[in-house]
């Protein structure tokens, strides 16, 4: 069971899609899909490009503002270097202790008008100092003169390197430092001097801005090993992530990769994609690093993307619409022309298809409407042939009275007159008049049932006149529930009398007829049974083939004419059925079949 739900549901399937709806909805895709693939192809390539133009774009910014803050930075520290041939910052440091107060003075404004200068001339320096360990002062180009800061200057005195690592950051401010001399580096003694410069890093801030494309993203300046930062948008993630990204690009190197102190690449910071540009500075140890948004970079990109799957729903949505739209201007019509053949085919020919617009559809209907027509007309000449010939058939099996009957008929009456049996006389009479009356009417082809049983029984009766002795008959009460059923005329009495001149025409004695009345599937059964001798299987057979020939030309007698004349009025399943009795006899059952109508009355089934 559940494998033919499955073949049923798989048949329904192939039918659904071998429709016209689905073909056309088919058809729309194979147009639609290469090209909106093409147009999907086009706007991954424009993004693409998008990408590699802002990514060019990105790293050339870097590139270029990482050079610019070298070569301050660098110039700075040059600075920085000339105070070692300053003459008088000499003499403090080593002459101090032996100079006049007039020489000393001259010396302090000295360094400070040369500070001053300095600062002066590169706008990353907020201030400049030369701290004087030895005399635990420091000048500066603000300050002037004052005692030497002792946190300040532990913190400057700890650079690493006056060269390649010369920045300080203590206490959130930035410094560059150089210390004098070497020594001092390499054994951890106090310097002679210490050049200072503090980087403004607002500046450096206004430069980062600068760098910004657009008003999303943000730039980050980072020192050695992420010891400092400047940012336009101070953020640790986005420092935690700078700074594993500067690590594994030194990791890269370390490991023997190509060194090209910068490059490009994305992270996921705050649940955001962002695009990451940064170039490294060997000389300075310092990082510049430029992120931005990708959703802010490629806004347009995105927009467009969502358009662009926005339009390819609309198609789909419209082609699926007009598909369907064509498909009912098809498929409908189509529709109703198949409802109306499949209504023609169950046989109702009083069919016609309204058409109001004048399309080719407009051209089937007529032609169905006029096969119609034309059809009706052919049954009406085919029903008027067979009418015609149902009611020769008829009037010709009234007019086969067999003369052998009435002779006997005659011969009983003269019998009865010769022995003076008046009583028998008039009842024999009456009979033939009934019998006569009811053969000769022409002006009714069909009688109710009880007319015609009525009938069949007064042939009886006539018959047991001349076989009262050999022949008993046993003739059932119609039910009153079939008496008003319409039926051919001369149905049942042909089938008795073929009972009497071959189903008991050598029975001497003891011969019987039973003619009873039931229901059986939806049919009325007129059953006639005689114990006469029956019929060989080959003769049963003959004559079941017999009835079962329909051609118009065939000779119709008797139990065939019965036979085509029930068929002719109630179809197919009506008709004579012929069984041999097993004890000797033949059984004939004349099924007629019952209207809803009749059904609906409760008939005397057979026990």
């Amino acid at each position: 069971m559940p494998f033919y739900r499955q073949e049923v549901k798989s048949i329904k399937l192939r039918k659904r899609l071998s429709s016209i709806y689905a073909k056309l909805i088919a058809s729309f895709l194979i147009v639609l899909v290469p090209v909106y693939m093409i147009s999907l192809a086009m706007n991954e390539e424009g993004e693409a490009s998008v990408r590699r133009e802002i990514e060019n774009s990105m790293n050339s910014r870097v590139s270029f503002y990482i050079r610019l803050l070298e070569n301050e930075f660098s110039r700075i520290i040059q600075m920085e270097k000339e105070f070692i041939n300053d003459r008088q910052l000499r003499r403090l440091s080593f002459a101090a202790s032996i100079m006049d107060d007039v020489e000393f003075r001259e010396a302090v404004y000295a360094i400070n008008a040369r500070l001053k200068t300095m600062m002066n001339s590169n706008n990353y320096i907020m201030d400049a100092d030369v701290f004087l360990p030895e005399q635990k002062r420091i000048v500066s180009a603000i300050h002037f003169y004052d005692k030497i800061p002792g946190e300040e200057y532990e913190a400057l005195r700890s650079v690493s390197s006056r060269n390649q690592h010369p920045f300080v950051f203590w206490n959130n401010r930035l410094f560059v430092s150089f210390p004098y001399s070497d020594l001092a580096l390499i054994n951890d003694e106090d310097p002679i001097f210490l050049v200072s410069a503090e980087i403004s890093q607002n500046q450096i801030r206004d430069v980062l801005k600068r760098l910004k494309i657009g008003s999303s993203g943000g730039a980050m300046l980072i020192g050695q090993d992420g010891l400092w930062s400047v940012s336009t948008d101070p953020d640790i993630e986005m420092l935690q992530a700078s700074l594993s990204l500067l690590r594994k690009q030194r990791e890269k190197e370390e490991g023997g990769g190509p060194s090209d102190n910068g490059g490009f690449t994305t992270a996921e910071i705050k649940d955001k994609k962002h695009w990451i540009a940064y170039h490294e500075s060997p000389q300075l140890g310092i990082s510049l690093l430029m992120y931005m948004p990708e959703g802010d970079m490629l806004g347009s990109q995105a927009r467009n993307r969502v358009w662009f799957w926005l339009l390819s729903g609309f198609s789909i949505v419209v082609s699926i619409w007009f598909s369907y739209w064509i498909f009912r201007q098809i498929h409908l019509p189509i529709k109703r022309l198949v409802r109306a053949f499949q209504r023609v085919e169950d046989g109702n020919l009083n069919i016609e298809i309204k058409q109001k617009r004048s399309d080719e559809f407009y051209y089937l209907y007529q032609q169905f409407n006029g096969m119609v027509r034309r059809i009706n007309e052919l049954i009406h000449e085919v029903y008027e042939q067979k009418y015609r010939a149902n009611l020769s058939e008829l009037r010709q099996l009234q007019s086969q009275i067999n003369p052998h009957f009435l002779y006997n008929s005659f011969f009983v009456l003269s019998r009865m007159a010769k022995y003076e049996d008046y009583e028998s006389i008039s009842r024999l009479s009456d009979y033939l008049g009934s019998y006569f009356r009811f053969v000769t009417r022409t002006h009714s082809d069909e009688v109710p049932l009880v007319e015609e049983v009525n009938y069949a029984r007064t042939y009886v009766q006539i018959q047991d006149f001349r076989f009262e002795d050999r022949i008993r008959i046993d003739f059932d009460d119609l039910p009153d529930a079939f008496h008003e059923i319409g039926v051919p005329r001369l149905i049942v009495q042909p089938v008795v009398e073929n009972v009497y001149e071959h189903g008991l025409k050598n029975k001497v004695r003891d011969g019987l007829i039973r003619v009873n009345f039931h229901k059986k599937n939806e049919h009325l059964i007129i059953m006639v049974e005689d114990n006469g001798e029956g019929m060989t299987e080959e003769e049963l057979q003959q004559l079941t083939a017999a009835l079962a020939r329909v051609e118009d030309d065939m000779e119709t007698t008797g139990l065939v004419n019965v036979n085509r004349r029930l068929k002719l009025r109630y179809g197919p399943t009506a008709g004579l059925e012929l069984h041999n009795i097993p004890d000797g006899g033949l059984r004939v059952e004349i099924k007629i079949p019952l209207t809803k109508e009749e059904n609906d009355v409760q008939y005397p089934d057979r026990g």
